[in-house]
């Protein structure tokens, strides 16, 4: 189970493979959580990710499933911390006394020097697997050579395979970046909107899922991408109001389709075990909410750019 000791600064913990991992931080961030699998022949891929992130989420989700044949290690690497603003900041920043902005460990940063989550790593050879659908992609691919006994979250077929990968990609630009919007933006009318969008695509979603998963029988590419913010959509209703509630049916079935997936889906033991405690998620996205957040995904949004179009250099 995915239990978060809580531990001081500083802690070394070691995994059923006597891996050990030390990880430094601020006493403020999320507890260590180490995941390690007993496997006598496989290494564990250290895997750089947080507790709150959706997009890390999704890949989390996917590493459950295939628990059995791929073993890694986590390492909790991202967190927050609040810093004075320095004056130079858009958005009128020396009014701002409690913005908060990302702490990165040391070892995803060397991983992955953009700092960013989720991000695989393979400890014998620092090679590294990056973005969450891709890393999704990746880990069914170890699944499938190692003949896990998860069912794969791609079909089989090409075509269908084709199709889960656009409906992926459709979702991140859809839903959750709208997400996003509703969250950080300021003006009430462009959250509306966003809104609006961000029920289109669920809509979208259901009407086209081909059975109890959207690409047939058993959890797919596309429910791994929108699961972790189908989860987290109830803090929309919290922090925007009752008009950003999901409507629970109509639409011709549809949104009794969606949310049937949903409950669905969060029955999984692969990802009940992920699922983030809802109020301590509510805390931490409040900064987002308030507009505190100074993430290179916040940072995006607030310039009028989609979650997904973020730039590294302009956002970071």
């Amino acid at each position: 189970m995915f239990a978060m000791p809580n531990i001081g600064r500083c802690r070394m913990l070691v995994g059923s493979l006597g891996k050990k991992v030390l990880l430094q931080r601020p006493e403020t961030l999320p507890s260590v959580l180490l995941r390690s699998f007993a496997t006598s022949s496989v290494q564990p891929l250290t895997y750089y990710s947080a507790w709150f992130c959706p997009f890390a989420h999704r890949t989390t989700i996917a590493l459950e499933h295939h628990a059995d044949v791929v073993p890694y290690a986590w390492e909790e690497a991202l967190g927050w911390e609040k810093r004075p603003p320095t004056g130079q900041e858009e958005f009128s920043a020396d009014e701002r006394k409690d913005w908060y902005y990302h702490w990165k460990s040391p070892g995803l940063l060397k991983a992955n020097p953009l700092g960013m989550i989720p991000t695989l790593v393979e400890p014998s050879t620092a090679r590294t697997v990056t973005e969450s659908i891709v890393a999704i992609q990746f880990v069914d691919e170890v699944a499938t050579a190692r003949n896990g006994a998860a069912p794969p979250l791609l079909p089989s077929d090409l075509f269908d395979r084709a199709h889960a990968r656009v409906a992926a990609d459709k979702i991140n630009k859809v839903v959750c970046s709208s997400y996003y919007a509703c969250l950080v933006r300021e003006e009430a009318g462009e959250r509306k909107a966003a809104f609006e969008k961000l029920k289109g695509g669920l809509l979208e979603f259901a009407e086209e899922s081909k059975g109890d998963f959207h690409s047939g029988g058993s959890l797919g590419l596309a429910d791994c991408v929108l699961l972790p913010y189908a989860y987290r959509l109830y803090v929309l209703e919290h922090y925007r109001g009752p008009d950003f509630a999901l409507p629970a049916s109509g639409e011709g079935g549809l949104w009794e389709r969606y949310h049937a997936w949903l409950a669905r889906c969060v029955a999984l033991p692969a990802v009940a075990r992920t699922l983030p405690d809802q109020d301590r998620y509510l805390v931490h996205v409040r900064k987002y909410a308030e507009g505190k957040a100074r993430s290179k995904v916040g940072n995006a949004v607030r310039r009028g750019a989609s979650a997904h179009e973020y730039d590294d250099k302009v956002d970071g």
